[in-house]
């Protein structure tokens, strides 16, 4: 089994920041963070929660899949043209390249989809001189190894930028916890499973980040939210993660992974321009 030290630095490496870019006159940090996510392939497939994708866009991802036109009615796929109002981009940081830099490298994304059954989310996004060799990513733990008791972290991006602002924290965070309940029912089998009750600390910017088991390092869970209590207030340390499994079911990846993708971030930025006006013509 790997070390803790090992599990942490792979689980981070692959984590990134979903943010929108901005332009700051004063050097200020040049991202607005709105959500968490990982890479699962080294071609650059983050998976998220849907609703931090519907964040950057027009309306909800799922009212506009909705009117998609069919594909396949037996597997549930819809295709079309997402109407967006901001590109989304994942950071990814790394500490190896200068001994003395925190480099934040924002990598577009070009193919975005989502499930409508579950709250989660694929992006693919295009190719980066600075993974040569691929995106870092984590791999995934076999369901029938997950047990409720279980010790297990997430890793994410707690209040986005405002973290930064009050702490000076630049690079995601850990929480650690147990899986407190399967959802429906410890042994269930995977087919009925619908998520995880966990005791752990999480805040908005978490969304969307891996819930992953601390003897193995592999992810399991998408961290989604908290529950309330019945005056709407949010119970501390209790967060609810939806089952990872779902985006490796009914060619989800496989339609990421084969659709064509820009060579470069400036193709990318006029594939995403003629979406645009595909979008608003109809």
């Amino acid at each position: 089994m790997p070390d803790r030290r090992t599990i942490f630095n792979s689980v981070k490496a692959a984590t990134v920041a979903l943010a929108v870019m901005t332009e700051k006159a004063d050097g200020s940090c040049p991202f607005s963070i709105v959500g968490s996510g990982f890479c699962i392939d080294p071609i650059g497939i983050i998976v998220t929660c849907e609703h931090v994708l519907s964040a950057f866009m027009a309306k909800p991802l799922r009212e506009q899949i909705a009117s998609f036109e069919e594909v396949d009615s037996e597997k549930g796929i819809k295709s079309g043209w997402l109407a967006q109002r901001y590109v989304p981009f994942a950071i990814f940081f790394r500490m190896d390249l200068e001994p003395d830099k925190l480099v934040a490298i924002p990598t577009q994304a070009s193919i975005c989809t989502a499930k409508t059954d579950f709250d989660l989310a694929g992006i693919r996004v295009v190719p980066h001189a600075g993974f040569p060799a691929g995106f870092p990513f984590v791999e995934i733990e076999y369901y029938k190894n997950v047990c409720e008791g279980d010790e297990i972290a997430t890793c994410g991006f707690p209040l986005g930028n405002y973290l930064h602002e009050q702490l000076g924290t630049a690079t995601s965070s850990f929480t650690t916890g147990i899986i407190s309940s399967i959802i429906p029912a410890p042994n269930a089998p995977q087919k009925y499973l619908k998520g995880f009750q966990l005791n752990l600390t999480a805040a908005p910017g978490n969304s969307g980040g891996p819930v992953f088991s601390l003897t193995t390092g592999k992810v399991f869970g998408v961290l989604q939210a908290g529950p309330v209590d019945p005056k709407g207030n949010v119970v501390p340390n209790l967060t609810k993660a939806e089952p990872v499994y779902p985006v490796f079911e009914h060619d989800f990846l496989n339609q990421i992974k084969q659709m064509q993708l820009p060579k470069s971030n400036a193709d990318c930025v006029a594939l995403m321009e003629a979406v645009r006006k595909r979008a608003s013509k109809k």
